[in-house]
Parts: C-alpha cells; structure tokens; sequence
C-alpha cells in the first residue's frame, strides 16, 4: 500500500476504532480525539505530543494537547497544572490569560489574534488553538475545535 493511501485510510481507521472504544466506554466521551498531522500533510511529518505555547512570544508552555489524562502536564489532566482550573497558566481556567473569554492570548477569546500555539516536540506549527473562526492559522482538527467549544462554554 502507497504511503499516500495508507495517509487517507488512517484517520478513518482511528475514527472507527475510537467510536467503538467510546461507545465500549474505554475512552471517555469528554476526551479530546487524538491528534493527527495537519490535513494535507504527509503522515511520516507527525512526531506525536502536540504542544501549547501561549502568551507574548509564545513564552508561557500551556501544557500537552494529546497527552492522556495521566500525563503530568496533560490540559485533560485536571490534578496538574496544566488542566487545573485554578493554575493561571491553565486554557481550561476561565479567569486567566489563557482560558478567558477576553484576552487576546485565550484559546476560548472569539477575537483573539494571538492564541495559543500548537507544535510537536520538533517545533513544527500546527496551527493556533482558537475559538477565533475567521483566523486564518486556526487549528483544522474538527473534533479538537468542537471539544475546544465545549469547554470554552462552561
């Protein structure tokens, strides 16, 4: 099998495989889908833990965007700082930079332009976590977008 069409089996391979461990209730619902390469890039260009960068310069690390709840410095991990409600440096604490529906360095603020950032551990851009619908570098995982969404709206 080509690597271009094993690159478009791929994703549909994991949809199937992930819809039947959630409806087993092996993963849950609420989890982020794992992340893919960005849509048209060849699947050997994907390194594997997506990264956060927020704040001026992209300074501030936000936390691992695909990393299991376990991980220490996963964003679904709501015992670390990185998926806590309370850390200020936290996309899922309403009340900071990065988590606020107003600043202009928020995943959840509609009109920021200088959302977070997502890298592989190679440094390669992936796009901007982003409520903002209109920016143009907006991450393009449809099922990260929609759990963004709902967790922006608590």
């Amino acid at each position: 099998m080509g690597i271009e069409k094993a690159a478009r089996i791929a994703p549909v391979l994991l949809s199937l495989i992930l819809a039947g461990c959630r409806s087993l209730a092996l993963i849950p619902a609420s989890a982020p889908p794992p992340l893919l390469a960005p849509a048209g890039a060849p699947a050997a260009v994907f390194v594997g833990k997506l990264m956060l960068f927020g704040g001026a310069s992209h300074q501030a690390y936000l936390g691992c965007l695909n990393c299991p709840a376990s991980a220490s410095d996963s964003i679904l991990n709501e015992y670390g700082a990185h998926g806590s409600r309370y850390d200020m440096r936290s996309i899922v604490n309403q009340f900071s930079d990065f988590g606020s529906a107003y600043s202009n360095y928020s995943a959840c603020n509609a009109h920021a332009t200088d959302a977070p950032v997502v890298v592989d551990s190679a440094g390669r851009f992936y796009g901007r976590l982003t409520m903002n619908l209109y920016n143009s570098e907006r991450y393009s995982q449809g099922a990260v977008n929609a759990w963004l969404a709902g967790m922006c709206a608590r």
